[in-house]
């Protein structure tokens, strides 16, 4: 019978952040990230594979995100981007304004 590691919910939170940021899920890139080990990062990475934000395990190499991070406000999901820019400057952006509180700033009011 197989040892599970448990792994706390802060840290598959930190680990998704990462992932959604660099378009990047490999067990290597969480080693080094989050200074774990190998069967940590494992363990985060089948995590974040039941709940749909990565792809399952394919050989030595690097997991399919399915998840976008949105650089104005932080905001991780799976629809409801769009992407800004050449090849090399991109941005990734909420698409919608009730999606994203950053990008679309209430207009300032006179009377304060």
């Amino acid at each position: 019978m197989a040892d599970t590691v448990t792994v706390p919910e802060k840290q598959v939170d930190e680990a998704l952040q990462l992932i959604a940021s660099a378009d990047h899920a490999a067990v290597s890139a969480l080693q080094r990230w989050l200074r774990i080990s190998f069967r940590e990062a494992n363990a985060i990475l089948n995590e974040l594979e039941k709940r749909g934000a990565v792809g399952p395990a394919f050989g030595s190499r690097a997991r399919a995100v399915y998840v976008r991070r949105c650089e104005q406000c932080g905001r991780i999901g799976k629809r409801g981007f769009q992407t800004i820019g050449a090849d090399e400057h991109t941005v990734t952006q909420c698409a919608a304004r009730t999606a994203c509180r950053k990008r679309w700033p209430k207009p300032a009011r006179d009377d304060d």
